[in-house]
């Protein structure tokens, strides 16, 4: 099988994650238009239950993305890759009816004791989490054939799937919404339907790329594979779930304390976060497969240049949108949404959030080696010790502070973790290569995004009481701007190598 190319892969990967970030970040604040404050709230909520129940993947989605990278090449083990595929896919399939089952068991609850809702109707919003119920079930169910299709790196194909689900889902929703005059009920249904186009699909894709079905030994269903791949699956399971309660505890305590159109409001503050994020997944989908199977090739130093140049491309691009955000946050959020409300509610909490997400999207990078070397120990001891540290301070902070203060959490341990924790994996999986990786494919591509975004605000500071569309432009000319001169000067090196190679 020929090998897609890697450069394709990561500018697809940059399309699709673009356009699925760009278009939610568009249409989003028109949805607080038209739903109001209070229903995107429960938008909010709708995607933080997602969130949760990533924890009961228990590893499974990424293991199954390592064995077939392991495995697909290999002819005499294809019976296997094909009996862990329908282990897994049976195995999630019954948690997620489990989940789904739960969740709409609790939905009386959940409207009477835990959100604060004022004036949306109580039974409407039970019967959009009663929706919410299934919606999450199916959409889990495929995301471990979205594990396989990456694995395979199909991610072109993937990509413009992305790219028309997340079309029918947004805008087309908007445009239902719009009809429908902000019925919240009408925007649940239709995302249920997008959802069971999606997971069809997406599993007639994945079956595509599998081997024959004609094999001797293939199983429908074995627990001894099962046994086989759950060290390696309860080890990521166990840092995953470790993953969502240091990133998704404060949002679950904060629709809690926080009214349902504070927490509509502090959404905004999460799809930017999480648009960050997102932006740096594109190389994670590419890198692990490459790195994993370079190392498996014994092509441990091409494995390094490929790191430190992905950490260097990821930076130069992450950190002036990043810092345009942070320096510029209330006329950020009014240039988004219009509303003054929500700007003045969201400036002095997005730039801690965003500060760390930056933080975070170039540490993830260390996780990179591990997952490459199959060694996740280490990675199991420094999530463990973190959910020690963080789940009590998340707690404190969000009672008596609330989301400022764990902001202010969010942002210091990230800070903490890239100075420590980022070095010690260095030194037991790449000795040598810590100081050139901090100082010239982190701090230099930021300390420029720094200096360039400081000059750009004193000489023409941006306010809110300037037109939407001139502040538009200024924050887009900015960044374009800022990311091309960090750009330029922090990849120079490999810039000049294309030239004169």
């Amino acid at each position: 099988m020929r090998t897609p190319s890697l450069k394709k892969n990561v500018a697809f990967n940059y399309i699709g994650q673009l356009y699925v970030t760009f278009i939610g970040i568009l249409i989003l604040p028109i949805f607080l238009q038209y739903m109001g404050p209070e229903a995107y709230g429960l938008v909010g909520f709708f995607t933080l239950i997602q969130a949760w129940l990533s924890l009961l993947d228990v590893g499974m989605t990424p293991t199954l993305g390592r064995e077939i990278a392991r495995l697909k090449n290999k002819a005499e083990e294809h019976w296997r890759l094909l009996t862990v595929v329908n282990s897994l896919e049976i195995t999630f399939t019954v948690i997620a009816l489990i989940a789904s089952i739960t969740l709409f068991m609790a939905k009386d609850w959940i409207v009477s004791d835990w959100l604060t809702v004022e004036t949306l109707n109580v039974d409407i919003v039970t019967t959009a989490i009663s929706i919410m119920a299934i919606i999450i079930a199916v959409r889990w169910v495929a995301s471990i054939n979205r594990s396989g299709i990456n694995a395979y790196e199909a991610q072109v194909w993937m990509n413009i799937t992305d790219i028309i689900i997340n079309t029918l889902r947004f805008p087309g929703a908007l445009l239902l919404i719009i009809y429908a005059d902000g019925d919240i009920l009408a925007y649940f249904y239709f995302q249920l339907a997008v959802v069971l186009f999606e997971v069809s699909i997406i599993r007639f894709k994945m079956r595509s790329l599998l081997p024959s079905k004609n094999l001797e030994n293939v199983k429908r269903f074995s627990l001894r594979e099962l046994k086989r791949i759950a060290p390696f699956a309860l080890s990521v399971g166990y840092t995953s779930a470790i993953w969502v309660l240091l990133t998704q505890l404060d949002k679950l305590l904060l629709s809690k304390y926080l009214t349902l159109s504070e927490y509509g409001y502090f959404t905004l503050v999460g799809v930017v976060v999480g648009g960050m994020t997102m932006l740096a997944s594109p190389v994670t989908k590419a890198l692990l497969p490459r790195m994993t199977g370079m190392l498996s090739d014994g092509k441990e130093q091409q494995m390094l240049l490929l790191y430190r140049t992905a950490t260097r491309c990821v930076a130069a691009f992450i950190f002036p949108l990043g810092l345009v955000i942070a320096f510029n946050a209330e006329v950020v959020v009014y240039t988004w949404t219009g509303n003054k409300e929500a700007a003045a509610w969201v400036s002095p909490i997005m730039p801690v959030f965003v500060l760390g997400s930056m933080i975070l999207a170039i540490m993830t990078f260390q996780y990179f080696l591990q997952y490459a070397h199959g060694e996740l120990k280490y990675h199991v001891r420094w999530n463990t010790f973190s959910v020690l540290i963080n789940v009590p301070l998340i707690v404190y902070a969000a009672t008596y502070y609330g989301a400022l203060g764990v902001g202010w959490v969010w942002f210091g341990f990230r800070l903490f973790s890239l100075i420590v924790w980022v070095a010690f994996i260095h030194h037991k999986f790449a000795p040598g290569i810590h100081i050139q990786w901090l100082l010239k494919d982190v701090l230099s591509p930021f300390l420029i995004a720094v200096a360039v975004i400081f000059c750009i605000n004193s000489l023409y500071p941006l306010m809110v009481d300037m037109e939407r569309l001139t502040l538009f432009f200024s924050l887009v000319t900015i960044t374009i701007f800022t990311m091309l001169l960090t750009s330029s000067i922090a990849l120079q090196y490999i810039i000049r190598r294309k030239l004169y190679a």
